[in-house]
């Protein structure tokens, strides 16, 4: 089922993809990369995701019409691209109405401050992932140490674009006024600016800030990709008090576990009507609001769980319950030094893996 179709640049620019509805969900590939770092580090405990593990889950995707898969050059320093190069090249060929669509992005790290900087990195990302062309490049985030501006990159991916390196470009992080920036750059130099890629989910869904990026988006025809839809599990059955004591993204968004309780109740409630999990109602939440959710699967179980929201929609009523009661913990709020502190950080372990 898919009740909840728009039309946007996304759709405009993919047409014989998404010429029936919008895109239905992204794969996010952030936990697929290979290196010691990733092992023992970025997937704690569980360590790297097998070969045979990452088959089934691209596979499982797959059938259930799934095309957008996102990863980026940090990803385990590029590995994570390369693991989507080597499945892609084992899938059965396919028409252009399923062909898979991947998304790369581009760091713009300190020491990165040029055009020649960009098309680089998006050269060894196409290569890589084994393609030529780029359908959808990203720039991770809209912040830089020395102040390049989200109209510089653009006019960096304009270029890449008349070389045939990239159809699109796409946002990461970026508020109301970096999207209208970056729309009207993209009119001016000649690449067209599809989507946002954000933060959203239940727990920050009623922040001014988030709200102004979303009318933004919706105004101007950008699509919204949601990480984090299910709240780095603080929004799914496995979740518990004591699991909560210890989760770290909570901390960092200063929630207590007060916070959550009329929100998990409804979730619950709602995915037992549905014969549902509750990651399930939040990541049906996110396509009533016309946003893809993307999201990160560790086993084919998981997957098959994730895909199962696509079989049903929520009622409106219950999108309106949920949003009632939906937090405002929005990463747009979070002070510049910070976003550009991430940046910095996100470019030593890139350079690390």
């Amino acid at each position: 089922m898919n009740s909840y179709a728009t039309d946007t640049l996304f759709q405009r620019h993919f047409p014989s993809t998404f010429k029936e509805s919008p895109p239905l969900m992204a794969l996010g590939t952030l936990q697929w990369g290979t290196t010691p770092i990733d092992n023992n580090i970025i997937n704690g405990s569980r360590g790297v995701l097998s070969e045979s593990e990452a088959r089934d889950i691209y596979s499982t995707f797959r059938s259930k019409g799934v095309v957008l898969f996102d990863t980026a050059e940090g990803y385990g320093g590029g590995t994570s691209e390369k693991r989507l190069g080597r499945l892609r090249q084992k899938e059965p060929a396919s028409d252009d109405n399923n062909e898979a669509i991947f998304m790369s992005k581009f760091l713009p790290s300190p020491w990165r401050y040029t055009h020649a900087h960009f098309e680089s990195a998006l050269r060894a990302s196409n290569e890589r992932m084994g393609i030529s062309k780029a359908p959808i490049y990203f720039l991770h985030s809209p912040m830089h140490l020395f102040l390049r501006s989200v109209e510089f990159w653009v006019e960096a991916a304009a270029s890449c674009k008349r070389k045939g390196l990239l159809d699109a470009l796409g946002l990461s992080n970026c508020s109301a006024d970096e999207v209208r920036r970056a729309v009207a750059a993209g009119e001016k130099f000649g690449i067209p600016v599809i989507v946002n890629q954000v933060h959203f989910s239940l727990l920050d869904f009623n922040s001014p800030a988030l709200q102004e990026m979303q009318q933004c988006c919706d105004e101007l025809g950008v699509s919204i990709i949601a990480y984090n839809s299910l709240g780095q599990g603080l929004l799914t059955d496995n979740m518990d008090e004591v699991k909560f004591s210890h989760n770290k993204p909570a901390k960092m968004m200063r929630i207590q576990w007060r916070d959550l309780k009329a929100l998990r109740e409804v979730l619950r409630q709602i995915a037992d009507k549905h014969n549902a999990s509750m990651a399930q109602v939040a990541l049906n939440w996110c396509r009533s609001h016309n946003v893809i959710p993307l999201v990160g699967c560790r086993s084919k179980k998981q997957a098959s769980d994730t895909l199962a929201a696509l079989d049903w929609d929520l009622f409106s009523h219950e999108r309106e319950l949920l949003d009632s009661l939906a937090l405002t913990r929005c990463t747009l709020d979070s002070p510049v030094w910070r976003r550009k502190l991430f940046v910095i950080l996100a470019g030593v372990i890139m350079s690390a893996c």
